[in-house]
This record gives C-alpha cells, structure tokens and sequence, in this order.
C-alpha cells in the first residue's frame, strides 16, 4: 500500500530531494480519493503558511497590536461563533460514532484498504475532510483571546493543542484517512468540545448566566479523562493492534500525543 513511500526515499537523496520532499512527496502520496479537495490536493505551502500566520498573529504580532488598545467587544460574534461549534461538534459525535460502529471498530485499528471507491467509505471520507476543515476553525479561538486581551486563556496547553491537531489532521488526510485513532479521539473530543464551547456560548450571555454553569469545573477532569482514554487506547493499538500499514512518522507522532496533552494539562491544574 504504501510502496511508493519506501522506494521514492533514494529519490530525497538526489539533487531536487528538497523539492521532493516538500512537495513532490505530498503529491504523490495524498490518498487518490482527496485530491480534489482545497488543501489536501498538492504539497502542504498553504497549510503551512496558514498555521504560522496564526502562530506569530498569537504569539507575537497580536498582543503587539493589542498592547495599547483597549479590549475588543466579541460578544455577538463570540456567540455565533460558540453556536456554530456546538453543532458542529454534536453533529461530529454522532458520525464518529457511526465511523466505529458504536465502538466496536476501534478493537481493530488496522488501516483499511485505500482502494476503497464505495459510496458509504466516500461520504465517510468527506465527513472526515470537513472535520479537518473545522480544526481550522478552532483556530478563531485564539485569535478572539488576543482581540479581548484575555491572555491568561492563552495557555500553553491550549496553543500546543490547537495547533497539533490541525497538523495531524492535514498529515492524517494526506495520508491515511481512514484511520481508526482519529476516529476514537474525533468521538472523545467532539463530546469535550460540544460542553466548552456550550458553556462558552451560555457564559456570553452575561453575569446572570453564571450560578448555572456551575458544572466549568468539571471541564478539566474530563479533559484529563479524554487524555486518559487516548492513553489507554494508543497502548491497546501498540500491543494489540495491526499498525503496519501507517507511515511510520505518522504513527509515532500521533502516539505520543496524548500523553503530553495529559501531561501538559495535568500540570497546568496542579
């Protein structure tokens, strides 16, 4: 399945191996099925340039900007915003949970085979591209902090975090659409994110709202909860499962994810 990757590596090697690698390799290996789609289709240039521009916009050019300004009111954007994720994240629960047959695809995480042209595995795979699509939009989040000047939302934890996981969506579309850990932590983190951003969306609506949202303190453990279970599950895969046919820097850095996000946000709540 994946013979073109193992013999274009003598290619790197030659003079335009640059070039290969940078563009060429993403070409030639976007799964034939996604390459009609914006971003997936030819080398990584765009994605690249949108997640720096968003990484020097929140780490640096941002808070400059914002330094001797006063805080931007964001409320009704914040709220059509938070709105629109929490559909979005609800209605992803519900296809990830049809992805893994209601869980019991997750006990074999073996890659399925990439010459699948049926109809269900193509709406499945446009789910997925759209559920890249959104971790593009998670990105607004920062974005919003920086204009509001909350800097103390502005974790470490929280930009790790939002920028990885578009990378390994976009490395995952790439390569491997179909696989089964994506799946298991789209379930887990479409149930998180459908409860932070209601409880972002009800906050907006002002003090009065407050005494009912009692349940924010909840948010953490069951971010720590969500890590956990990745944690479990990534040495389930390693011990038990069939991970041959994933690229092999794939593989390795989607394992060690979850055990810094836990660390990292295990950490932060200390």
């Amino acid at each position: 399945m994946y013979k073109n990757y193992r013999d274009n590596q003598s290619e790197i090697q030659s003079s335009n191996g640059f070039t290969y690698m940078f563009h060429q390799y993403w070409v030639d290996e976007t799964d034939r099925r996604l390459r009609n789609y914006y971003l997936i289709s030819g080398g990584p240039a765009m994605f690249v340039t949108i997640m720096v521009i968003w990484l020097a916009f929140v780490m640096k050019l941002g808070p400059n900007i914002m330094a001797h300004r006063k805080p931007l009111a964001l409320n009704r954007v914040l709220m059509i915003h938070n709105f629109i994720l929490v559909l979005i994240n609800g209605y992803f629960i519900y296809a990830a949970l049809n992805w893994l047959t209601f869980g019991r695809k997750s006990l074999d995480p073996k890659l399925p085979d990439r010459n699948d042209w049926s109809d269900g595995t193509l709406y499945e795979l446009n789910q997925k591209v759209f559920y890249f699509y959104t971790k593009l939009i998670d990105l607004f989040d920062t974005v919003f902090f920086v204009l509001r000047k909350k800097s103390n939302q502005i974790s470490f934890l929280h930009i790790y975090h939002h920028f990885m996981v578009p990378v390994l969506g976009f490395l995952t579309a790439k390569l491997c659409p179909q696989t089964v850990v994506i799946e298991v932590f789209c379930l887990l983190n479409s149930i998180i994110h459908t409860l932070m951003y209601s409880y972002y969306l009800l906050s907006a609506f002002g003090p009065q709202i407050q005494p009912y949202l009692w349940w924010k303190r909840y948010l953490t453990r069951l971010q720590l909860i969500q890590f956990a279970i990745l944690i479990v599950y990534a040495i389930y895969c390693v011990l038990f499962g069939d991970l041959s046919e994933y690229p092999k820097p794939l593989k390795y850095l989607a394992i060690i994810q979850p055990f810094i996000f836990f660390y990292i946000r295990k950490r932060k709540s200390i």
